[in-house]
């Protein structure tokens, strides 16, 4: 898994994207960078590696470290930046479902499936899905972290 930066030669407007391997002609396919790679071609863009990960590495240090690299870049301030917003990030049920099955190891939907099954019996509902779960999960992270008083914190 790598995490990788596509910059436009001309104007230095960046993309910060991540990847199952580092594929050179994988781009990116965020739907701002994808029409950027079509109004001004592949030839226009150049792409470096950010950071690397072992196959074993949690989603969530993967996840923290793209936010990260996406802030450091300011890619998601149109003025800089190709990347979308981290709301427009969470993946729609289907590709998350996707993403989630590549990025899962055994060990970690296991663990989460029984995190699931524990809070819907806490809570006396049915098991939901991990796709559902991570989304409900997501969206939780991002309000917490939007919250005015977070936005000051000095990290």
């Amino acid at each position: 898994m790598v995490i990788f930066k596509v910059t436009h030669t001309t104007s230095g407007r960046v993309y910060v994207g991540y990847s199952v391997n580092d594929s050179t002609s994988y781009l990116g396919s965020g739907r701002y960078i994808t029409h950027a790679l079509k109004q001004f071609g592949r030839d226009a863009f150049h792409k470096v590696t950010l950071e690397e990960f072992q196959a074993d590495a949690s989603l969530t240090l993967i996840m923290e470290r793209l936010e990260y690299w996406i802030r450091y870049h300011r890619a998601d301030d149109p003025k800089h930046g190709w990347n979308e917003s981290i709301q427009e990030l969470i993946p729609a049920k289907k590709r998350l479902t996707k993403k989630l099955q590549v990025l899962l190891t055994e060990i970690d939907e296991a663990q989460l499936t029984a995190i699931i099954l524990e809070k819907s019996m806490e809570q006396g509902k049915n098991p939901i899905s991990i796709s559902k779960y991570v989304r409900h999960l997501l969206v939780q992270h991002i309000v917490e972290e939007t919250k005015t008083e977070n936005q000051f914190k000095i990290k």
